[in-house]
């Protein structure tokens, strides 16, 4: 975490939470994003491998959004 960066910001620049960002691309939560509290980013790259397989891939489809997004709102 770069302590001059926002939680976005650090977030995106994170290798270990690419799975999480795409995740918010894909559910539109970019701005609303701003708004989730830290211990979202616990959903780092191996919490989402720990789900079924196909999980993610499935979530991450557009006609999936408003599941995702529900996923990732409940996350915060």
């Amino acid at each position: 975490m770069y302590p001059t960066k926002n939680i976005i910001e650090n977030a995106v620049n994170s290798s270990d939470h690419t799975t999480l960002v795409a995740a918010v691309k894909a559910a539109g939560l970019v701005e609303t994003s701003r708004e989730l509290v830290l211990h979202s980013l616990r959903a780092t790259n191996e919490a989402f491998n720990k789900l079924p397989a196909g999980t993610v891939d499935t979530l991450l489809k557009p006609e999936n959004k408003v599941t995702l997004t529900k996923v990732l709102t409940i996350m915060s």
